[in-house]
């Protein structure tokens, strides 16, 4: 075999993994040289090609069906493949079997391989090459902007935002919703894992430090998930008291709670909840980038009080969805259509001027915006 052919099949070999992680998950990422380089980064040759047998979530025995390697070797490949993020194993609900999953770039890879929070040479590139692919992704999307648009618009969302506690008790009564309540899903679940919030620890890694919060240990799992997470130490199991703790700190930060849920089904568990700034996250930054739309799931949305509100602008600085406009008449006003049910801005409120108003599940999918 020539050095050219050789080199092809190589290509290839990355080529194809690269597709088959992309192929996991639902937001469309394009197969590009720094995603290859991402693939080659994380994982070695041996591995892109065992990966590449996960066209769907595999047991042992799907496993041992599809590939040719021995007993020995299968466990060694999953071990790596889990401790490296990029593999989960996480027993059946029903029967107790361990299943592996393999994760996609987004969401799935980028959390897991910064989500310890460690800083070497190796998350540093890793960091760097998400956010190229950010804006390789913003560059499609501009460049092809209503056929990307529809194209979005055909994905469900993976997130619902839970609002501001605090804030739903004042104004919910007898309709609030045990899910609606941050806490109340903390009392659901025996095994709660905390990480490093990986996009916070992303802009670090590039220079670019979050802007409303020094705090980095305040992303939330649950369940099985939470299981493998301590398991495979991305983080570390924590109780039900310390998680109320670290939501309280984010909720007086000003955060946004993001639930994800199992198989991405509201009406499922939640899996883990991140706690959001406009500056860091990656759904949010995206956005602003032009590279994607904000699509979410929520349950409220904020309303103003007119006779109460002093136009003091703390709500417009804190919405993360620049959803508040101070009008002529000296007041916030809500650009319904924006907001996303997140109640920092009624949390916040010197004059207790915003209410969060229940609107039942409705889905806000906002279109990036255009760029120059």
């Amino acid at each position: 075999m020539s050095a050219k052919e050789s080199h092809a099949m190589s290509e290839q070999l990355w080529t194809n993994a690269a597709l088959t992680v992309v192929n996991a998950g639902q937001i469309p990422i394009p197969i590009t040289p720094t995603l290859l380089e991402l693939m080659r980064t994380i994982m070695n040759a041996e591995q892109a090609e065992f990966i590449q047998i996960f066209t769907k979530p595999l047991n042992i025995d799907d496993i041992r069906e599809r590939t040719a390697l021995d007993e020995p070797s299968i466990d060694r490949i999953l071990k790596e493949l889990m401790d490296n993020g990029i593999l989960t194993g996480i027993p059946s609900r029903t029967t107790g079997t361990m299943v592996y999953r393999l994760l996609p770039p987004i969401p799935g890879i980028f959390e897991f391989t910064l989500i310890r929070g460690l800083s070497g040479a190796k998350e540093k590139k890793i960091a760097g090459l998400f956010d190229a692919l950010s804006e390789e992704l913003t560059a499609i999307v501009q460049g092809n902007y209503n056929d990307s648009v529809e194209i979005f618009k055909a994905i469900p969302p993976l997130t619902r935002v839970v609002p501001v506690e605090r804030q739903i008790a004042l104004g919910g009564g007898d309709a609030i919703l045990p899910s609606d309540e941050v806490k109340r899903i903390i009392d659901k679940f025996d095994t709660i894992a905390v990480v490093h919030c990986y996009c916070r620890h992303e802009k670090d890694l590039l220079g670019r430090p979050c802007k409303v919060t020094h705090e980095k240990r305040n992303c939330l799992a649950f369940g099985q998930i939470a299981r493998f997470i301590i398991d495979y130490r991305f983080g570390e199991e924590i109780s039900r008291q310390e998680a109320k703790r670290i939501l309280d700190e984010t909720e007086e930060a000003g955060l946004v709670h993001k639930a994800f849920h199992d198989k991405d089904d509201i009406h499922r568990d939640e899996v883990a909840i991140c706690n959001c700034c406009k500056c860091c996250c990656g759904t949010f930054e995206l956005y602003y980038r032009g590279g994607a739309p904000v699509n979410t799931y929520t349950s409220y949305r904020a309303a103003v009080n007119p006779d109460a509100c002093t136009a003091c602008a703390l709500c417009v600085e804190r919405c993360p969805m620049e959803a508040i406009r101070l009008t002529g008449l000296d007041e916030a006003g809500i650009v319904e259509d924006r907001c996303i049910g997140c109640g920092v801005c009624a949390h916040h409120c010197p004059s207790h001027a915003i209410r969060m108003e229940r609107t039942g599940v409705r889905e806000v999918f906002i279109a990036p915006p255009r760029t120059p």
